[in-house]
């Protein structure tokens, strides 16, 4: 984030109050709290008010829907790509995540035997959601994964 160009800039410790040694810049705490409750809200929800707060808020900020609605690979691709660069994933790139088990196993299969019959590989909305706001690395925008008991 330092390097943002909006970042609150560091602060130089006066020479003199170290002894003329070098000190350790330091950045202004209410600047920077700031700045992150404008710009990664949900690293600043799951410090100030736990991760369970930050999961709900990056859910919430998903499009509505039930649980159990199903999803293509397409419909994959457009959530996690909008949610995580803002702008959707290609089918490519979502078969590929798919072949190095990058996303979770679909729910529903072809000829699977449950209804509704499915003619191609899907995912419940819910299994979707949860692998975008809990995926490794980025998770809800850096938020750790809540730990399962």
């Amino acid at each position: 984030w330092v390097g943002k160009p909006d970042f609150p800039a560091a602060q130089q410790p006066d020479s003199a109050a170290t002894g003329g040694r070098r000190a350790a810049e330091q950045f202004p705490a209410a600047a920077v709290d700031a700045w992150v409750r404008k710009h990664e809200e949900k690293v600043w929800l799951a410090t100030h008010q736990g991760e369970d707060a930050a999961r709900r808020a990056a859910l919430e900020s998903l499009p509505e829907g039930s649980p159990t609605d199903l999803l293509d690979l397409d419909d994959f691709g457009t959530i996690l790509g909008n949610y995580n660069r803002g702008k959707p994933l290609g089918r490519g790139t979502m078969q590929s995540y798919r072949s190095r088990d990058q996303i979770p196993p679909a729910d529903r299969r072809v000829g699977d035997g449950k209804a509704p019959e499915v003619y191609e590989d899907m995912w419940f909305r819910e299994t979707v959601y949860d692998h975008v706001v809990d995926q490794l690395g980025m998770g809800a925008r850096g938020v750790p994964k809540p730990k399962k008991i």
